[in-house]
């Protein structure tokens, strides 16, 4: 998968209007950082998202609490989803919600609380809890002591899933994740995009994490663009390299500049769904 410039990959889309942008935040609208209370918007990123939703329908879409993306990015006129799709806020302020935290409370306390016993916060281990889902996240954790603990982590996360009301384990960028089966960034995207039927799904993600809703597109004629300085085996068939890549590739976008390109190409596609091709 070639990487794409952002300028030409935005001529290439065409009239933003006729798009439902989903972005997610860490690694897209944020660069990655060693801990995930300390992940700013890249310069220029709010702005950025703001033209764009001035233009056409925009949602951040992240494994984040609706709350946090707020304080983060402000009063975006968006809608945001958080906890991987368990929650969605629309634009208007209404909130519908797809897991009951109190259903789902006491298997993440008990997770929390044998963790905490389990890892050393002092060798970097962090354990995130959220209203429906617990991260465990090994960023800056050194290598002997992930190795070591890492494997009893996942042990503890597994032996939980078969709790009401049903879990899954997640694994994304040094970070695994008990959640609630099936909420997934896919099922937020379909639902945001059955909201806005005229538009195709636009998705920029950076993590496994975001395989789901670059299936999600892909299945409504849409298109997963993946943010990441290295080709993967993915879904998505355009790729940028950082946050601030996506930042002047919303900028042109939100501008609705015409195509200039030598052959006047539109959107180059691959023809498979799953590349690891490099480039």
């Amino acid at each position: 998968m070639n990487l794409d410039d952002p300028q030409a990959l935005a001529a290439d889309l065409g009239a933003p209007g006729d798009w439902l942008v989903v972005l997610d935040y860490d690694g897209v609208l944020s660069p990655i950082v060693d801990r995930p209370e300390d992940a700013l918007p890249a310069p220029g990123a709010v702005d950025a998202v703001a033209a764009l939703a001035a233009r056409t329908a925009v949602a951040i879409v992240s494994g984040r609490t609706i709350a946090d993306l707020r304080t983060r990015l402000g009063p975006l006129e968006v809608t945001f989803a958080g906890g991987h799709g368990a929650e969605v806020r629309s634009p208007d302020g209404r909130t519908t919600s797809f897991v009951a935290p109190e259903r789902v409370a006491a298997t993440l306390d008990e997770v929390e609380a044998a963790l905490a016993g389990l890892l050393p916060a002092a060798d970097g281990w962090q354990v995130e809890r959220k209203p429906a889902s617990l991260a465990v996240h090994h960023r800056r954790v050194d290598e002997p002591a992930r190795d070591a603990l890492l494997p009893r982590v996942r042990d503890l996360l597994d032996d939980h899933r078969a709790d009401a009301p049903g879990f899954e384990v997640l694994a994304g960028k040094a970070v695994h994740e008990l959640r609630p089966a099936g909420v997934d960034k896919g099922r937020a995207v379909t639902w945001i995009a059955d909201r806005s039927p005229t538009r195709r799904p636009l998705v920029l993600g950076d993590d496994v994490t975001d395989e789901d809703a670059f299936r999600a597109a892909a299945g409504r004629d849409g298109l997963g663009v993946l943010i990441a300085t290295s080709p993967r085996a993915t879904v998505a068939r355009r790729r940028l390299r950082d946050p601030e890549a996506v930042v002047t590739f919303l900028r042109a976008f939100a501008s609705g500049r015409p195509a200039v390109t030598p052959d006047g190409a539109g959107i180059d596609e691959d023809d498979g769904g799953t590349t690891d091709a490099a480039g």
